[in-house]
């Protein structure tokens, strides 16, 4: 009979994953990845079948960690700038706080091996929350530009926020808040 399989050793692979994609990228190997882990080699594809297995697996843990962050009281009534303003606080203090998570899933969501099945399934995850967002902002950003405003734009402030917090400590809140106050000016019609 098989020995079962150890939740411990499930999360050790995971976490040791996300530690080396945010890295090294997604070069690095399945051996780090055991190392790092403190289990054997054979041990990663125990767990997890393939290589791309794990990263997906990565990536719908940190996808959902997100989506977590981003729900957690989450104002669905609010108004435009209250629900941006409640996504743009959550994302900062999820990627202030899990900056491994953050650099994992960065590196993640542009490779080439992460599957479509696996990219629509976390979409669901953010699926309300993101078509909430998207309707109020309807009034302040052309249709067309949205998925770029989000997607690029945002996205890319949200890093360069987060690394000028990094920089200066002392000034979080105000550089917090200078970056949403740039986008938020930055969509008006």
């Amino acid at each position: 009979m098989a020995r079962p399989l150890s939740e411990q050793k499930h999360d050790a692979i995971l976490d040791a994953a996300a530690r080396l994609v945010a890295a090294q990228g997604i070069g690095a190997s399945t051996a780090q990845i055991a190392r790092a882990a403190k289990v054997a080699e054979g041990t990663v594809f125990t767990y997890f079948p393939t290589k791309d297995a794990l990263l997906n697996a990565l990536f719908v843990r940190l996808e959902t960690r997100l989506s977590m962050a981003l729900g957690t009281h989450f104002p669905a009534e609010a108004d435009a700038h209250g629900l941006l303003l409640h996504a743009w606080n959550a994302l900062i203090d999820w990627g202030s706080t899990y900056p491994v998570d953050r650099m994992a899933l960065r590196q993640l969501k542009v490779s080439e091996r992460i599957s479509e099945q696996t990219r629509s399934e976390c979409a669901g995850l953010f699926g309300s929350m993101l078509q909430r967002l998207e309707s109020s902002l309807a009034d302040h950003i052309d249709g067309e530009r949205l998925p770029f405003y989000l997607g690029r734009v945002l996205v890319n402030l949200l890093e360069t926020t987060l690394e000028a917090m990094a920089a200066e400590p002392e000034r979080r809140q105000t550089l917090q808040q200078a970056g949403f106050d740039l986008f938020w000016k930055g969509i008006q019609r």
